[in-house]
């Protein structure tokens, strides 16, 4: 098991933010350092608590830096009880979580193209193709006289096609993670999940190719239609849903989706960790939503829907709980 996920009771978590907070404000005195050592050694819970509050100072760099200055800062006796309260709920999220900051800000910025969480951004490629990017999108571009290759790292675009001189250009490619997409039309959006690649064509075909398919055969989209796609085969293929494409309007839309899944959408659009009691994961939720704000879908969540926000880190972290 890896010890870094192994669970720390939140009084330990508690005690190791208190300590935390105390060597930052100032050294700790011989006395003061004797007692840290001797609480880590009072029980595993203890040593495993200070170990990641070492990491965490560790990877403060990588943290956005509303959180970081959670732990460099020095509040004042009346904020002191609400900072160690934030960083023992930093401590209990775990280095995969602050590493994952890390991973995200490489992927994207080293990409030809890139949007950041909440941004959304058009471009126009060399041959005249117009690419919308969602939040949070990456992507490659290879231009030679066989192909136009655009390789989706994360993320969700939609690309508008030109005619173009075939003798100075040669066929659009869209390669995700799970294979190749060859768009027949002039419009049509995909977006990179883990594990599958989704798909709609608005106008024209597209013809999809499985990276590990068995055999040969290729698949065409029909205009009008949406499919996602694993690896190895194509597993749906429907008339385009009316909130497929909602984010073209910055709206996220939802019919009868999951409040766990909602939230995974919105989070998407927004920086900090947005987290669902599982008391109230399976309620369901519909209506059409501005992703320009989450605060504002936040909101109405509240509102319409019997739950409760609890917000921590100033906002940064916020739980759905029942009302």
């Amino acid at each position: 098991m890896n010890k870094a996920n192994i669970t720390v009771t939140k009084h330990s978590l508690e005690q190791a933010a208190e300590w935390l907070m105390k060597s930052q404000e100032a050294p700790l005195s011989a006395e003061e350092q004797e007692q840290l050592e001797q609480w880590q050694k009072a029980s595993p819970d203890n040593t495993r608590a200070w170990l990641r509050a070492q990491r965490l100072m560790g990877h403060v760099e990588t943290l956005p830096k509303d959180i970081a200055a959670a732990v460099l800062n020095r509040p004042d006796d009346e904020n002191r009880r609400f900072a160690i309260g934030n960083l023992s709920l930093l401590l209990a999220a775990g280095p995969v979580i602050w590493g994952s900051y890390k991973t995200v800000e490489t992927q994207q910025w080293t990409a030809d193209y890139r949007t950041a969480t909440g941004e959304v951004q058009e471009v126009t490629l060399p041959d005249g193709s117009l690419v919308k990017l969602n939040t949070a999108t990456a992507f490659d571009m290879k231009f030679d006289r066989h192909s136009r290759l655009l390789t989706l790292r994360e993320g969700e675009i939609q690309l508008q096609t030109p005619q173009v001189n075939t003798k100075e250009f040669g066929p659009f490619l869209i390669q995700t993670h799970e294979g190749m997409l060859s768009p027949l039309g002039t419009i049509l959006t995909v977006r990179q999940n883990e594990g599958i690649t989704q798909l709609a064509a608005i106008k024209g075909k597209v013809k999809v190719t499985p990276r590990l398919a068995t055999t040969t055969d290729n698949t065409v989209i029909q205009s009008g239609y949406q499919a996602e796609l694993s690896s190895y085969a194509l597993l749906s293929n429907q008339l385009i849903a009316p909130e497929t494409n909602a984010w073209l309007d910055q709206m996220l839309a939802a019919n009868k989706m999951p409040l766990k899944q909602f939230a995974q959408e919105v989070s998407r659009y927004r920086h900090g960790f947005l987290r669902v009691s599982p008391k109230i994961e399976n309620l369901m939720v519909s209506g059409a939503f501005p992703t320009s704000n989450t605060d504002i879908i936040i909101n109405m969540l509240t509102h319409t829907y019997p739950i409760k926000a609890k917000r921590h880190m100033g906002g940064y972290w916020i739980t759905l709980e029942p009302a």
